[in-house]
């Protein structure tokens, strides 16, 4: 089963797509849909929509899981992700490709064990859970494949347990990358 995590923005919206069985995970592919800074607000949705569409059609996910939206202090920008995430989550109904959606804390407890994390945490553990050679070169990309994970693992969200159990393990892992 292939899975696309989706990390939603109108300036840098980040995909990951993984494939798992109950044996396995495995990386696919990651990357971010960046339109470019002049353009329109409208023309930056239709770009990311023809994007999105592409990476849907090129790999063909069989379910999808979507950051849920957060809400700042800035209401222009809140409307502006929440346009964006409207735009992904069409695509993803055209595709006829099933929806979960998952907070950021929710992801970030499932990845590293705390719904606090940085972001900088979650890239090193999903890296790190998919055995990647080299690190996914944006915190987009690194949170969408996160969002991904997260998803297979959402039978474990309600017990935290595992993430529990985890958590000392990343620390030191985290202490070990420093002392280097």
């Amino acid at each position: 089963m292939i899975v696309i995590g989706v990390d939603p923005s109108s300036t840098c919206t980040g995909y990951g797509l993984i494939e798992y069985d109950s044996k396995r995970t495995r990386y696919l592919n990651c990357g971010c849909i960046r339109p470019k800074a002049r353009m329109k607000f409208e023309d930056r949705l239709v770009y990311i929509f023809d994007q999105f569409t592409q990476v849907l059609n090129e790999y063909k996910p069989s379910e999808s899981a979507v950051e849920s939206t957060f809400f700042g202090k800035d209401a222009d920008s809140a409307a502006k992700l929440g346009q964006a995430r409207g735009v992904l989550l069409l695509a993803l109904r055209k595709a006829s490709i099933p929806v979960e959606h998952y907070s950021p804390a929710t992801v970030k407890k499932s990845i590293v064990g705390s719904g606090q994390a940085s972001k900088e945490r979650v890239r090193f553990m999903v890296a790190r859970l998919l055995k990647l050679k080299e690190i996914p070169t944006t915190l987009d990309a690194s949170d969408a494949l996160g969002i991904a994970i997260c998803h297979t693992r959402k039978s474990t969200i309600a017990t935290s347990d595992q993430a529990r159990k985890r958590k000392p393990e990343v620390e030191a892992l985290l202490k070990k990358m420093v002392r280097r």
